[in-house]
């Protein structure tokens, strides 16, 4: 029988291990939340939109907060508060962690092409509001409120990030006369999640977003009314794992929504509250399962190993 060279077989088996270590899947996972409310405004049952003269009483604010993180490091805004009568909308900086660094200029609101490959390993949140519910003196009824959040992993390592954006408003307020509002605006929800393949039993990828507003009565404390429609919620939320690889995308596309209250008495007052959030975490495994490929060249390493073994014995 013809012997094979020793140092032939200890370069078959350096080579085979090297090649199985490059060749290793990569961990990646990402995910982005976007939800666009635009045209937001307060109706009359004719149709016509709600004047702050409507109303005999009227308090409140919007505000608005984000925040990034990744690998434990935190980049949070200074929570911002405008008055609902003030005309001008609150408009957090946006933030981030990781690289590229920013991964988005500022009151970007464009989601991420698709993946594969993730563009890149960051945490980033951002908000924007301009506009009305209702017409203040010359300016018209209408608001648009943007909020984004991303947490994209692209590295080989154990990594975490997340963020979180949320905008809000809340008033209190009385008729002057009974009467039923209509909530009418339109909405462009997205939500994505990517988790590449053999990245490790504990990766994941999860995208969330909500809306809602509810109105009370704040003398008998009753809520008299709620509404928060799937579209820009529960049918939103996309995840992928380890177990469950590739990509998850929710874009319905631009969406238009109406809902009208009960009967609202001139003689109480009512607290109005809408909450808009949009989530995105991402999470990967220390270690990558090897693919097939993969699994393969580093048996043809161990291989030549064991003759290397067995010519010496």
């Amino acid at each position: 029988m013809k012997l094979v060279p020793t140092s032939l077989m200890k370069h078959a088996a350096i080579a085979g291990l090297c090649l199985a270590a490059m060749n290793g899947a990569r961990a990646d996972a990402f995910a982005q939340a976007v939800l666009v409310i635009d045209n937001f405004r307060l109706l009359h049952s004719s149709g016509a939109a709600f004047k702050s003269t409507d109303f005999t009483m009227l308090d409140g604010t919007n505000s608005a907060h984000a925040t990034a993180s990744l690998n434990g490091v935190a980049s949070t805004a200074i929570p911002q508060n405008r008055g609902i009568l003030s005309g001008t909308g609150p408009d957090v900086a946006h933030q981030f962690v990781g690289l590229p660094n920013p991964p988005r200029a500022e009151n970007n609101f464009t989601a991420f092409s698709g993946t594969p490959p993730v563009p890149g390993t960051f945490g980033y949140a951002d908000q924007n509001m301009t506009g009305s519910a209702m017409s203040i003196g010359a300016q018209q009824a209408g608001v648009r409120a943007e909020t984004r959040a991303d947490a994209s992993l692209a590295n080989d390592g154990e990594a975490a990030g997340d963020s979180d954006v949320g905008t809000s408003t809340a008033f209190n307020f009385m008729l002057g006369v009974g009467e039923s509002i209509t909530f009418a605006f339109d909405g462009t929800p997205f939500t994505q999640a990517y988790a590449s393949t053999g990245s490790g039993m504990e990766t994941n990828a999860i995208a969330r977003l909500s809306w809602s507003v509810n109105i009370m009565n704040l003398q008998t404390g009753q809520m008299v009314f709620a509404y928060q429609p799937g579209e820009l919620n529960g049918y939103g939320n996309v995840s992928r794992t380890d177990s469950f690889p590739g990509m998850s995308t929710y874009n319905p596309g631009k969406l238009s929504f109406t809902a009208t209250t009960p009967m609202l008495k001139a003689s109480e007052t009512y607290q109005l509250t809408i909450n808009q959030t949009t989530l995105a975490n991402a999470l990967q495994d220390t270690v990558a399962v090897p693919e097939p490929g993969s699994l393969a060249i580093f048996g043809l390493g161990l291989l030549g190993m064991s003759l290397m073994a067995r010519r010496r014995n």
